[in-house]
Order: C-alpha cells, then sequence, then structure tokens
C-alpha cells in the first residue's frame, strides 16, 4: 500500500510540473478546432443574404499563418471552397491557393482588373471581371467551362440559386452596364434580364429565396421576383447606392454616397430609419445581426447602428477609411482599415479586442472559414490569420 501511495503521488507530481503553457496550449487548440461551424465561404459575404455573419466565436489571438504576394492591389474578397482560397487582382490575375499552406495550385490572367468575390458552386468557379465577362472555371483546374458578356465592366460578385422549379441552380449577376441578369448555372444560359437606369456595383442578395435585392447608382433599392426578374418593390433614395447591401430576412440596410445609412423592409417597400453623422460616404457593405447594423465609412470610423430604430449604439476610430466591410462573429465585429491594420471590437461597446498591424492598406472585405481569416491588402498581399499556437 505505501509503495502504490507513492507512486501515484510521484505520478501526481510528474503531471504537474508539466509546463502550463503547453497544456493550456493544446486544450484551447483542440477546443478551437472543434468548435469551428463554419467550414467554407463560398459566396461573397458569407452567404446568399450578404448578412456578412460567421456563425463563430472570434479568434481570440490572431497571427498570421502564412501570407501569399501577389503583384496587384487586392480589392475584393476572397472566398474559400474545400482546400482552396481563391481570389483576383487589379492586374486581372486570378489565383487558387491551397488555403492550409499558401502554396499556388493555378492561377489565370485576364485583360482586365478582376474586382470581383468568385463564388462556388460544386466543381465550378464563377468570376467576373472589368473586361465585361463572366467566367465560368473548373475549380480544379482552371479549363473554362463558358462565358458571357455583358455590355460594360463588372465589379460585383454573383450570387446562387435553385431555379424556381428546383431542378437547377441560376446566377444571379448584377453588371455595371446596369442590368441584373439570371444565368443557367451549367451554360451561362439567360433566363431573365431586367435593366436599371444606371450602374450596379453590389452584389445581388437572395432573401427568403424568392427576392433578388441591390441598390444602383440611379438611386433605387431593388427587389426583384426570383423566377421572373419583374419588380416586387422599389425604394427611391435619395443618393446613390455604390456598394452591396445586407439582408437579415425581410431587412435590408445599406450605405450612400450621400452620407446615409438607411434601412427598408424589402416585403412592404417601406424605410424603416436613415441614420447619417459626418459629411463622409459609405462605401462599406454592412454586416448585420439581430440588434445592430455595422457598416465602415471614410470617416475613419466603424459605426454601430441600432437595427430598430436607427439611433447611434457606438462608434470605433481608426487610423484610415474603412471602406472594407467588416465581418461579423458571435462575441465581436471584425474591420480592417487603410491604416493598415485589422481590429477585432467588442459588439456591445466597440471595445478594442485585439489589433493585428498588416503593413498595407486593406479595402477589401474578409473572410472566414475552418478558424482562418483571409483578407488582401492594396500592395497585393492576402493574409491568412489563425489562433497563435
Amino acid at each position: 500500500m505505501f509503495f502504490r501511495i507513492h507512486l501515484l503521488l510521484a505520478l501526481l507530481l510528474l503531471a504537474s510540473c508539466q509546463p502550463e503553457s503547453e497544456v493550456k496550449d493544446e486544450a484551447v487548440i483542440e477546443k478551437k478546432t472543434a468548435a469551428w461551424t463554419r467550414t467554407d465561404w463560398p459566396l461573397a459575404r458569407g452567404g446568399g443574404g450578404l448578412s456578412g455573419t460567421v456563425g463563430d466565436a472570434i479568434i481570440s489571438e490572431p497571427e498570421l499563418a502564412w501570407s501569399f504576394s501577389t503583384e496587384g492591389p487586392i480589392l475584393g474578397e476572397a472566398i474559400v471552397s474545400g482546400n482552396a482560397v481563391i481570389f483576383g487582382n487589379d492586374l486581372g490575375i486570378l489565383h487558387v491557393l491551397d488555403n492550409r499552406t499558401g502554396e499556388l495550385i493555378w492561377k489565370k490572367e485576364y485583360e482586365d482588373a478582376i474586382e470581383a468575390a468568385p463564388a462556388v458552386h460544386g466543381s465550378t468557379l464563377f468570376i467576373g471581371c472589368q473586361d465585361s465577362f463572366l467566367y465560368a472555371l473548373d475549380l480544379a483546374t482552371g479549363e473554362e467551362k463558358w462565358k458571357v458578356e455583358t455590355d460594360d465592366k463588372i465589379t460585383a460578385g454573383v450570387n446562387l440559386i435553385p431555379s424556381p422549379n428546383g431542378s437547377e441552380v441560376w446566377v444571379i449577376l448584377n453588371g455595371y452596364d446596369g442590368a441584373c441578369r439570371a444565368l443557367r448555372a451549367t451554360d451561362g444560359k439567360q433566363m431573365w434580364i431586367y435593366k436599371t437606369n444606371e450602374y450596379i456595383n453590389g452584389t445581388p442578395a437572395i432573401v427568403e429565396g424568392s427576392k433578388v435585392v441591390f441598390g444602383g447608382c440611379d438611386r433605387v433599392l431593388y427587389s426583384l421576383d426570383v423566377a421572373t426578374g419583374k419588380p416586387h418593390e422599389t425604394i427611391q433614395t435619395d443618393a446613390e447606392i455604390v456598394s452591396t447591401v445586407a439582408t437579415s430576412g425581410t431587412f435590408v440596410a445599406w450605405g450612400n454616397y450621400g452620407n446615409e445609412v438607411l434601412a427598408a423592409d424589402v416585403e412592404t417597400g417601406k424605410r424603416i430609419w436613415r441614420y447619417t453623422d459626418r459629411r463622409f460616404p459609405f462605401m462599406s457593405a454592412p454586416a448585420i445581426n439581430a440588434t445592430a447594423v455595422f457598416i465602415g465609412s471614410r470617416d475613419k470610423k466603424l459605426h454601430a447602428i441600432s437595427r430598430a430604430d436607427g439611433s447611434p449604439i457606438w462608434q470605433f476610430k481608426t487610423g484610415g477609411r474603412v471602406e472594407s466591410s467588416p465581418l461579423l462573429f458571435n462575441d465581436a465585429v471584425l474591420c480592417a482599415s487603410t491604416d493598415g491594420r485589422l481590429y477585432a471590437l467588442g459588439l456591445e461597446k466597440g471595445d478594442e479586442i485585439w489589433r493585428l498591424d498588416l503593413g498595407e492598406g486593406m479595402v477589401a472585405a474578409p473572410s472566414f472559414a475552418n478558424g482562418t481569416i483571409y483578407l488582401g491588402g492594396e500592395d497585393g498581399t492576402l493574409f491568412a490569420i489563425r489562433e497563435k499556437e
């Protein structure tokens, strides 16, 4: 008995002598790995409604896992499918990297800039280009499956939705030619087209599976019927809508070039509220949760606005313009700035949780999958940020 007691004490002492940081780190890493519910990011803003929400907790101790340098500014959001992270740059080069290591899988060069976020459905990658074409490519090889020409450049990402009868998938595309199109994903055949009176910069949102919602430079918020492309509701506003909207149910919020953030119900076509602060435009797309709308401005601030009535909740000032669209976690909002820093902020008060200095300005929106934040910079670097090991 004496021997057994001393053996047990020796084992307990040995365990207690292990470095605490190592034991703790392993537990944290295992917990974080098991906790990630967002395993891919195949569309701009995280999904059809463009709400900018992740569904996971924020990384607590960020560090740069890897970076990949290109020769041109990265202005569009990167997307993630399987083991691939996909993005374009301002020199018209589409890159597909291994998202675990940052190694190049393949790249393809076009004749004009790529500012749009890519999109993936199954084995097909869709990318719009400023050469006026939407391309459908084989995700594994980059081989072209089909392309569709529009009448002007494409700066917005596409959205994807099942056809009304559920037999196929449609691609919803906005163009600088002022047209919104529904195309068959398998071959690019046009199913319908709706023409507005001005440019469209923003990615179209899908609301409740039945409406396509977007704003245009003609100062109108559009809600179109998915099946036919005919208007369900239109809302006239006072300034150009130059970025992507965000939706949650039938609630939609957007910024405009007239220094305003607005909210409406797309089912009734009624405005809910109007928010304004200083005389700087809101170029960022919003992110939405149950209580607030988060949006960046050229006034160098991220604004948190009450979803219920449009009243201000808090503002956080950075050292540069906030044109990047925020990313919303369960416990924090992520904000990138042209000051070269990435900020994680508390939802309730906007208190700074952490900041990461990446060394180059950022206007692209961040994306997130499998515990990794992906973000492109104006000097042409794609950054992959993970939990510190």
